[in-house]
């Protein structure tokens, strides 16, 4: 056996797979390990697989014994390296948060660095596809499941970090002179909150409770978003106050 105990692995699944549209619950089944396990990957091989099996089975399944036998490790090497199941599922939280980084720096790669809108844009719709894209993985990166957020430092940086980007692509749109009605952090907090609304609400298949016309669609009421959001920024001028 090598570091935390571990046998030979198997490759781990990776995080950007679509989880499947209901988790199920179901009885994990060891898995025969193939090949040679890279002593240093096994804390991210750990977070994969408990990644995979919160996309699958959902949070009620969490386990570090269940994610040991899906990984093909002993028993022990999740907590060897995360101390119990939060410190598990902080560690996943913590990589949810660099996944919906890397997809808004791939967005902002399409998007001319002077379209401020453009940029905004990106941000915004990524942060909601992520939401739908990955149910289980948003909830517990926001969500009550997982407790003492703060006493994960690497949770807490890629948490900030996550929240730095949006911040990034609103304050260039901030007009000047502007009324002094909100402060830098409170106009990006408020994006952040109606992106968050409309995140959520898409992510359970709710829309609007009223309609007076035919249904949007998700790319429609994303676009929305922006453009009131965009019109709430450029109201801060001096000249609308």
């Amino acid at each position: 056996m090598g570091q935390g105990g571990a046998w030979p692995k198997i490759a781990p699944p990776m995080n950007d797979a679509k989880p499947a549209t209901t988790p199920r619950r179901k009885s994990v089944r060891a898995v025969k390990p193939e090949g040679q396990w890279h002593h240093g990957n096994l804390r991210e091989s750990l977070i994969q697989w408990g990644t995979h099996l919160l996309d699958t089975e959902g949070s009620e399944a969490m386990s570090l014994r269940a994610t040991a036998k899906l990984a093909g490790v002993s028993q022990g090497a999740p907590a060897h390296h995360f101390g119990d199941k939060n410190g598990l599922l902080a560690a996943i939280a913590a990589q949810g948060f660099r996944d919906l980084v890397s997809q808004r720096q791939r967005r902002l790669a399409m998007v001319d660095a002077a379209d401020g809108p453009g940029q905004l844009r990106a941000v915004l719709l990524t942060y909601i596809a992520f939401a739908q894209a990955h149910p289980a993985r948003f909830q517990l990166m926001f969500g009550p499941l997982l407790g003492r957020r703060d006493d994960y430092p690497e949770l807490v940086e890629a948490g900030t970090a996550s929240f730095a980007m949006l911040r990034s692509v609103v304050l260039p749109l901030l007009p000047s002179p502007r009324a002094d009605l909100l402060t830098e952090d409170e106009v990006a907090n408020i994006v952040w909150a109606a992106a968050h609304g409309l995140a959520t609400l898409r992510m359970h298949g709710r829309g609007a409770p009223i309609r007076t016309g035919p249904r949007p669609s998700a790319e429609q009421i994303g676009e929305a978003l922006v453009r009131f959001c965009l019109l709430a920024i450029d109201g801060l001028a001096t000249d609308h106050a």
